[in-house]
């Protein structure tokens, strides 16, 4: 199944019990890029990010899945841990432990970035460097290596405005081992000119 075809089912799927979808099926955003950077990616591990991106997004930004009224925070934040929770069960499924741990600590990070009030540009950098960081776990690098980048932005909770998450990320970058980075500094780059 072509990965937007599969993207699309599973976010349908998981939102059925909370609202009507939208007219037009939404487009992958980062298993898109999990893809990209891994050709022998599998496409249902990237249909998992997208599932946890959803609920990340049905609690801080515009939903790609549901048409929900705006004000209606409840059903917004039900349905973002319900999506969240279909994807990290997919992707403890096939046993993948470290995975789980880097999704949980870009949650975490995003969570208080939002709370700080920062640019949606430093999660959307965080989304890209955890997506990629991905890709290198699975090529075999050290999970504490990948996650490096998250011990020094969760250091910087502490600072008044919060580090500049953007640039930390591309630093962070630069160490990934990928085959192709590429596509990762492609995506670093559009998230710098937002």
């Amino acid at each position: 199944m072509e990965l937007a075809a599969g993207v699309a089912a599973a976010l349908a799927a998981a939102g059925e019990a909370f609202g009507p979808a939208p007219a037009v099926a939404p487009e992958p955003r980062w298993g898109s890029l999990y893809v990209e950077l891994d050709a022998g990616a599998d496409e249902a591990f990237a249909t998992d990010v997208e599932l946890i991106y959803e609920g990340y997004l049905l609690h801080y930004r515009e939903s790609r899945a549901l048409a929900l009224a705006a004000d209606d925070l409840e059903t917004r934040l039900l349905a973002g841990d319900c999506y969240y929770a279909r994807g990290l069960r997919g992707i403890a499924a096939r046993g993948d432990a470290d995975a789980v741990g880097l999704l949980a600590r870009l949650m975490a990070a995003c969570s208080y970035l939002r709370d700080a009030g920062a640019p949606f540009a430093a999660d959307d950098a965080l989304w890209a460097y955890a997506t990629a960081g991905l890709v290198a776990q699975h090529a075999g690098a050290a999970p504490a290596s990948v996650a490096t980048l998250f011990d020094a932005v969760e250091a910087g909770f502490h600072v008044s405005p919060p580090a500049d998450v953007p640039a930390a990320v591309r630093e962070a970058a630069a160490r990934l081992t990928l085959t192709d980075p590429e596509p990762l500094l492609r995506e670093l780059d559009a998230v710098a000119g937002r």
